[in-house]
């Protein structure tokens, strides 16, 4: 029987793709069944019960839309100026965004792109993060993290904004976009909200399925003789595998892998793996 190789694709520089069978649903298309020809990749409902999904999309539309030396920042409030609560929070981060938008159309700028989550268990703890461009310098976005106008002009709270760079040879754009989704498990629980994020960012591109490469005895042939790896980086030249984070299914421990491999009484056998550009 065939399987079907999916590629959701961030800006033709990163993919993360699935061999699996024709029945199974593929993450972030609608219906679970990819078309014959690209299409953007659908956006998780917030309240969506699979959280790996809401995972995966932030993931992809941060390196579709943010590169190494863009920003990653973060802001906290004062006790002064603390949220009653998320749509406080939320307001206080609207009114953020229109001053760094007012700011950058006096400078011809267009408006900013962004990523953010939420984080803090309760309103004394509340702050939040952002993946934002630098076409602002660090010293005009904490400038902004103000409220009131000349002397009585007074920080909101802390700020730390750096530029993102690789950490450990993992691209950082995937190492902050990790960082920052790792409270997704405990918030969809919750039914809380997970990312905001602007309007203006490229989408992740859903590749048209492979339906022809792959067979049930390929891959087996291929995972015996342990050639899949360097079998997946000839189907897909200009392309190489990159190591992932995995939690191991049988040790609970974890662990950085090119391949995620596993067998379902149902299913049958799934294979998840991660590609980047040749540099």
């Amino acid at each position: 029987m065939y399987l079907r190789n999916i590629a959701i694709s961030a800006d033709d520089k990163y993919r993360e793709c699935s061999i699996l069978g024709k029945s199974v649903p593929v993450d972030l298309v609608k219906a679970g069944r990819p078309r014959k020809r690209k299409e953007n990749a659908s956006r998780p409902v917030q309240k969506n019960l699979n959280y790996r999904n809401a995972q995966k999309w932030f993931r992809l539309s941060a390196v579709a839309n943010f590169n190494e030396g863009d920003y990653t920042g973060e802001f906290t409030f004062a006790p002064e100026n603390r949220p009653g609560s998320i749509e406080d929070c939320e307001k206080e981060i609207a009114n953020f965004i229109k001053r760094i938008n007012r700011a950058r159309k006096k400078k011809d700028l267009p408006k900013m792109k962004y990523m953010g989550v939420i984080e803090g268990k309760n309103t004394d703890k509340l702050h939040f993060h952002l993946l934002l461009d630098n076409l602002l310098n660090r010293d005009e976005i904490d400038d902004l993290w103000t409220k009131g106008r000349g002397k009585n002009k007074k920080s909101i709270g802390f700020t730390n904004i750096e530029k993102i760079k690789t950490q450990y040879g993992i691209d950082g754009v995937i190492v902050k976009a990790n960082y920052l989704t790792k409270e997704f498990k405990l918030e969809n629980q919750k039914g809380k909200r997970k990312w905001f994020a602007s309007r203006n960012l490229k989408k992740p591109v859903v590749e048209r399925a492979q339906n022809w490469k792959y067979t049930d005895s390929k891959i087996a042939r291929l995972l015996e003789s342990e050639q899949l790896e360097s079998q997946l980086e000839k189907d897909n030249p200009g392309w190489e595998l990159i190591e992932f984070p995995r939690k191991n299914p049988e040790t609970q421990k974890d662990e950085l892998v090119k391949l995620d491999i596993r067998e379902n009484e149902y299913l049958g056998t799934l294979i998840y793996y991660r590609m980047r550009r040749r540099r």
